[in-house]
């Protein structure tokens, strides 16, 4: 817990130094019992009827809706060995597309990896209209990617240039052998801007690219890194990185996400819709005993405003009412709560927002 700590005052030190105002804009907490179908959409087979067999990497799982559940507050999509069409394995695969697209933000998830060597797991954006060409002319950007056989590892990738083969790609990866990312949950969270992308995990920044390292064979930087994305997620076998299995690998292997979160910064000018709703940082910051959070509202609204623990873990509701227009003010009581980095979240029925605060 001291290390996470650490990172994560780091983290939230890079963010005010950026000066972003991130609000969130869209979320799944996978708090039903099925997949929402207004958020995701399905992708199923061996790839061929997307024009890609074999999802383009020569993969060997064909994806089924029935390998995809929402239980308990948790999306989980499993692999498994069994022979459909002519594939021995079945996986899941969603997207957002046409339901969730977007161009720059912090998009972030908390989620826990399968084991195994040919498992493949990935969260990831694609553009949703291809408007320099097909891939990767167009762009893709992997926020998290995890081989199943190496447990302390993940990677997060920028495809761009022309179309394939003329297509490059620039990333790095994040290690630490004192973690093992099928054991536990963990953050993983991309920040987009105009010309920058940031990748963290658990709050540590670990990579940062910017102007000057990629580029686009049809139009001037940014592009391809200008247009609306959306999100997938999606758990491969076997391919041309990850390999096969082989006899150490044993099925059912399961990729768990806790939650999926889309903030956009209000400062630039994005989700300005919403900037009559204010949710101000608490005071006194840090604090070891009572702090106060502020936030004002245009007009009478159904509010829930909730705290959460650094690995996303709800702890406290401090209200859940209606409130009329004008500035309230809500008390946070440090008793029953360990030191450490939190989030308070305020949501009405159109908008949330989340700020972060210390206890001492």
């Amino acid at each position: 817990m001291k290390k996470l700590f650490i990172l994560l005052g780091l983290s939230f030190a890079v963010v005010a130094a950026n000066g972003q105002n991130w609000n969130l804009v869209w979320a799944d907490e996978f708090d039903g019992e099925s997949l929402d179908t207004e958020k995701w959409s399905y992708m199923t087979g061996d790839g061929s009827e997307y024009g890609i067999p074999g999802w383009g990497n020569n993969e060997l799982q064909y994806y089924q809706e029935e390998n995809v559940k929402v239980s308990n507050g948790i999306l989980t999509i499993t692999a498994k060995r069994e022979n459909v069409e002519n594939s021995q394995y079945t996986s899941g695969r969603i997207r957002t597309i046409n339901m969730g697209d977007w161009t720059y933000g912090r998009f972030e998830f908390r989620a826990r990896m399968p084991k195994g060597k040919g498992l493949w797991a990935a969260i990831w954006m694609l553009p949703t209209d291809e408007a320099y060409g097909s891939w990767a002319a167009s762009g893709e950007i992997d926020i998290m990617e995890y081989l199943g056989d190496d447990t302390t590892r993940v990677y997060g990738t920028i495809h761009y240039g022309g179309q394939w083969p003329a297509n490059e790609h620039r990333g790095s990866s994040y290690v630490d052998t004192d973690t093992a990312f099928h054991r536990d949950y963990h953050i993983f969270a991309l920040e987009w801007e105009e010309g920058n992308l940031r990748w963290y995990v658990d709050g540590e920044l670990y990579q940062d690219l910017g102007q000057g390292i990629w580029y686009s064979s049809t139009a001037a930087f940014p592009a391809p890194f200008d247009r609306k994305f959306h999100l997938l997620i999606n758990l491969a076998v076997g391919g041309d990185w990850p390999g096969d299995p082989d006899g150490s690998t044993y099925f059912p292997q399961r990729f768990y996400i806790d939650y999926a979160r889309v903030y956009q910064d209000v400062s630039n000018g994005l989700s300005k819709e919403h900037a009559d709703l204010k949710l101000g940082q608490n005071q006194p910051n840090p604090f070891d005993n009572l702090s106060e959070i502020s936030f004002s509202l245009t007009s009478e609204e159904d509010v829930l405003l909730e705290v959460y623990d650094s690995t996303g873990r709800k702890v406290r509701t401090l209200a859940d009412r209606r409130f009329g227009p004008g500035t309230h003010k809500v008390d946070v009581e440090a008793r029953g709560l360990e030191p450490g980095m939190y989030s308070y979240r305020l949501r009405t029925g159109t908008f949330s927002s989340v700020k972060q605060m210390l206890i001492l």
